[in-house]
């Protein structure tokens, strides 16, 4: 074994011989680079004698510009360890690591799959550690190697951009171009130079640089074609018009064609017109191309023609007369479109004269600016739909309420039209047609239901959120029907016309501390109600009033308008009935109740001798009835619980009349019929 060993060790100082014999070859050929030495050693403290326990090495080596450090390892003998924990080499290019090496390996493994990939980032550092441990259980030799600074290829790099020819040298690389093409001043770019200017020509023949062949790459070519004024040029593609193009459509290589006054037009590929007739007297035509592509471009003759005009002068408008074409001083009256006005024109007049210049060009060009119907003042509870519409010609806008408690009573859809006013669908303009946000009627929090009025149960809060109390005398009710107006029995209220009564809202509790005080304005009796016979009321017939407050009712969840019936409403059914009155031992009740009765033919109803007529409803039922103090609440339908937003609770009566005892099955309540009288309510409110 002694001897095998002795024979590698001398196959290995053969080797290392034959390395310096080349390092030294490499230093005679080489200059010096800057301060950096172009080659030397690197090994081990004790090599080849061994290393210490202890022993630690860190050697590093940047190269200059245009250049990489390479480092070859001829020998490596430490301690073999788990993961190189013990002792062990580290190579590092720049800070990322490339090797950890322990153990033995030979110089064939070593050049097999180390070697080669111990060199640096062009321009960077080569970074080695070499740390041992305290002890070994025999001597190592340790490590031996070489490193030499070498000049990078950068005519290898696909990405050096030189777009044609590359030159290596030492430390650098340069671009250089074929015959026929320049470098551009970013030292990478080889270009065509092929800019001509044909000032003054009047006609002859335009094609890309190599024509017919394919034309070169990275070119930008420029051509002038320019004349007098009263002039313009037409192209004419007769040859194979083929330029570079995407799938897509988008251009890779391009012809671009800018007139002095209008806009330039691009083209790719074949879609370029048989005749281009641009109406301008001077045009720059742009001619670009890629890196790519073996296409054969372009080739067109031009020539000039007489300038003409062409129509319209102005968008949005006509002229008169109408011609596909004007010569050089026609003229032309100019007319702004339906809904359309002459923009800071000073005169009254919608249209103008305009003459045709020799560039081509009308003048005077007023333009013609769609009418503006402006922003439109809201009333209150009504807004837009959206903020800052578009408000000129043939836009439109809507209304909609900001109050939940509110709905547009009609369509709120306007368009401003021609004559710069807000149209209705129904052709009525904005003041003529104008929507209202109007209280929304009929609609309540439902909750638990059961109970009477007479001897009942009380209502919930915002169950019944119509119903108005007047607590002192006369002790009655009321039905709000909009944010200004309440309807109640007129005999509630007669005597009082004069006079300004306070009416509650919101409450189910005739002692609410906090409860919603509406007073009077106006109390209007129908003006066919009359008492007869000394003062003692005989005759309850059209038994109803309205109620105007002073000021608007705070709508909410606990105050809401009851709907009015409509005219083709059934006069039987089922109904609720609400009030504070009396409900048991001739006491009246503190909370409001409610009940539900049944409505009756009036041949079914006893009058106890008063007159009954048409204007009357007639209802009751076993144990449910209303009683005094109930006068003038509500009678409504479909019974409490039953009503939504699609079937809102509609007043049916008013609680006016009924036998002296309350809640016998023999006997009915009488009602005050609102159906009869639904045109009388409408006049009035809108008269008072």
């Amino acid at each position: 074994m002694k001897v095998k060993v002795q024979k590698k060790e001398r196959t290995g100082y053969v080797l290392t011989l034959l390395i310096m014999i080349v390092f030294c070859f490499i230093v005679l050929l080489f200059p010096v680079c800057g301060s950096v030495p172009l080659a030397g050693w690197v090994q081990s403290p004790g090599h080849p004698r061994g290393y210490d326990p202890y022993s630690n090495l860190t050697w590093a080596k940047c190269a200059p510009t245009g250049h990489k450090i390479t480092l070859t390892l001829l020998h490596l003998d430490l301690e073999e360890s788990f993961e190189c924990e013990d002792d062990a080499v580290k190579v590092f290019a720049d800070e990322v690591l490339l090797f950890t090496l322990c153990g033995h390996k030979s110089v064939k493994e070593l050049e097999a799959s180390v070697n080669p990939f111990l060199q640096s980032f062009p321009g960077g550092c080569l970074t080695l550690s070499f740390l041992a441990d305290y002890s070994n259980t025999e001597r190592h030799t340790g490590f031996r190697g070489f490193y030499t600074v070498q000049d990078v290829d950068e005519c290898k790099d696909p990405e050096n951009e030189c777009t044609q020819l590359c030159n290596n040298y030492i430390g650098g690389y340069r671009c250089f171009c074929r015959p026929g093409y320049v470098l551009d001043s970013d030292k990478h770019t080889c270009k065509v130079s092929c800019s001509e200017d044909h000032t003054g020509s009047r006609g002859g023949v335009l094609m890309s640089p190599e024509w017919p062949g394919p034309y070169p790459e990275n070119s930008v070519c420029s051509y002038t074609l320019a004349v007098e004024e009263g002039l313009q040029f037409e192209l004419t593609f007769k040859e194979e018009f083929d330029l570079e193009k995407k799938e897509n459509g988008e251009c890779i290589d391009s012809l671009t064609i800018q007139p002095l006054n209008g806009k330039a037009e691009t083209f790719c590929e074949r879609d370029v017109p048989s005749s281009l007739l641009t109406g301008s007297h001077r045009i720059e035509i742009i001619f670009k191309t890629d890196h790519t592509g073996t296409n054969r471009g372009f080739r067109f003759s031009y020539e000039t023609r007489a300038m003409k005009c062409a129509g319209p002068v102005t968008p949005k408008s006509s002229m008169n007369p109408q011609k596909a074409e004007y010569s050089t001083g026609n003229k032309v009256t100019v007319k702004c479109d339906k809904g359309h006005v002459l923009k800071s024109h000073e005169s009254a007049e919608d249209k103008y004269e305009a003459t045709c210049q020799k560039n081509g060009q009308w003048s005077p060009v007023i333009p013609c600016e769609p009418v503006d119907c402006s922003i439109p003042d809201c009333p209150e509870f009504m807004e837009l739909s959206e903020n800052d519409p578009p408000t000129t010609y043939l836009n439109q806008i809507s209304f909609k309420c900001n109050n939940k408690y509110y709905q547009l009573n009609k369509n709120g859809n306007f368009t401003c039209n021609a004559e710069g006013n807000w149209e209705s669908e129904s052709g009525q303009t904005l003041t003529e047609d104008m929507p209202k946000c109007e209280p929304v009627c009929g609609t309540n929090k439902d909750a638990a239901f059961g109970g009477r009025v007479f001897g009942g149960k009380p209502a919930a809060i915002e169950q019944i959120p119509w119903q108005l109390f007047h607590k002192k005398s006369p002790r009655g009710g009321a039905s709000l029907i909009s944010d200004f107006w309440a309807v109640t029995a007129a005999h509630v209220v007669d005597g009082h016309e004069t006079t300004t009564m306070s009416w509650l809202g919101g409450v189910i509790d005739a002692t609410s501390k906090n409860p919603v005080i509406m007073e009077t304005e106006k109390i209007i009796i129908h003006p066919k109600y009359q008492k007869v016979g000394g003062g003692s009321q005989s005759n309850y017939d059209h038994d109803i009033a309205l109620i105007k407050m002073s000021k608007r009712v705070p709508l909410g969840p606990n105050i809401r308008p009851v709907c009015l019936p409509k005219k083709t409403d059934e006069s039987e059914g089922e109904a609720t009935v609400s009030g504070f009155g009396r409900y048991k031992d001739e006491k009246a009740s503190r909370y409001l109740l409610y009940g539900h009765v049944q409505i009756y033919p009036l041949n079914e109803c006893d009058s106890v001798g008063l007159r009954v007529t048409s204007n009357m409803i007639c209802a009751g039922g076993d144990q449910v009835d209303s009683c005094q103090g109930d006068s003038g609440g509500p009678l409504f339908s479909p019974v409490l619980g039953d009503g939504s937003p699609d079937n809102p609770y509609r007043l049916k009566g008013i609680v006016s009349w009924g036998p002296p005892g309350c809640g016998n099955k023999s006997f009915k309540g009488f009602y005050t019929k609102v159906q009869n009288y639904l045109d009388w309510i409408k006049e009035t409110m809108e008269r008072n």
